[in-house]
């Protein structure tokens, strides 16, 4: 969702001298939201600073209705502070997040909570801004995920280290009526003793440890098991290597190597669902899918190739030529860059 922010703090910047609301249904954390963008307050603590300033606690049990209404009129947004609100609050300019209801329900999947409740407050919501009279910009959350019920769920582990994960882990997403209950499951935990069980396999994870691996070096190990791993759509290389950050991520690959050997299903959680929802479908102008396939067929008969040779052949300028080489390995999964050499290698 790189893109989407970028949008949203782009519109901060330019309203910075008004008097902005961030709005948005429950299942979108705007917490998170305030930390990405590096501004802002949140509407839920602004209230509890005025409960406690006027009451000294937060409880609102023993607040009643009427109190409780004048604290929250009683908030205002300050010019260059904006506030992030799932509710309406009067404002110079309005930023609405609106969520593709397939998204929404990750998100609430995720934020356990209720899927029905989220969808019916951002339809109220946009319902509302109709009847207002001052701007209101559209942020809309449209990513092209896949759906949480047909991606390939599956964790193949295969590695002699004990991992500390639940196989079939039950997510229940909550909704209003107890008789229209859903039940995400996740991960499914596949044990394979050697390498070549994992032919014809496929998942969202691949778990190996480096030793189960005949070749060393990461580009060795790119070259040689790209095409065995291209089914899954993340690979962890387990390496006993002290590696910078604890992660390492080849370039123009799903291949990451990683120092550590424990995995729990929260992080696996969050692994998965930051990827879904930043799955983009890949989208070219036809004199660009031209380019790609004549640059693709001319690197058929080839095993490396230096950049110098495609700008030469194609006349394209150097810094486009990653670009282009980064689109295929998109569309094919057969690019790769020798950082060492400095030049692209093919995987056939």
């Amino acid at each position: 969702m790189n893109k989407e922010y970028k949008k949203i703090k782009k519109k901060l910047i330019e309203n910075k001298n008004k008097r902005v609301l961030v709005l948005g249904t429950i299942g979108i954390n705007l917490q998170t939201l305030i930390k990405k963008l590096e501004t802002g307050k949140l509407y839920e603590e602004v209230l509890d600073d005025l409960l406690i300033k006027n009451y000294g606690y937060i409880n609102t049990r023993y607040i009643n209705d009427s109190e409780k209404k004048k604290i929250e009129d009683s908030i205002k947004i300050e010019r260059g502070i904006p506030l992030f609100s799932h509710k309406i609050i009067n404002s110079d300019i309005i930023i609405f997040i609106y969520v593709n209801p397939k998204i929404l329900r990750i998100f609430c999947i995720r934020e356990r909570v209720s899927y029905f409740q989220a969808l019916n407050l951002q339809n109220d919501l946009k319902n509302q801004l109709k009847k207002l009279s001052c701007p209101v910009v559209n942020i809309n959350l449209c990513s092209n995920c896949l759906d949480v019920e047909t991606i390939a769920r599956n964790v193949y582990i295969c590695d002699e280290e004990p991992y500390n994960l639940t196989d079939r882990k039950v997510l229940k997403e909550y909704y209003d009526d107890e008789n229209m209950e859903y039940y995400f499951r996740f991960p499914y935990i596949k044990i394979v003793s050697n390498i070549d069980d994992l032919k014809r396999k496929q998942g969202f994870l691949l778990i190996i440890n480096e030793n189960y691996l005949n070749v060393s070096g990461y580009i060795e190990i790119d070259k040689h098991y790209r095409k065995l791993f291209r089914n899954f759509n993340l690979v962890y290389v387990v390496t006993r290597n002290k590696i910078k950050n604890g992660l390492f991520h080849l370039k123009y690959t799903n291949i990451y190597y990683v120092n550590e050997h424990f995995f729990d299903d929260d992080v696996l959680q969050d692994l998965y669902f930051n990827y879904i929802l930043n799955i983009k479908n890949i989208k070219f102008s036809k004199k660009k899918m031209l380019l790609l396939n004549e640059i693709n067929d001319y690197l058929k008969n080839k095993k490396t190739i230096k950049t110098n040779e495609i700008v030469n052949t194609f006349k394209v300028h150097p810094r486009k030529v990653e670009r282009y080489m980064n689109d295929l390995n998109k569309m094919y999964k057969n690019i790769g860059y020798d950082y060492v050499k400095n030049e692209w290698y093919i995987i056939k």
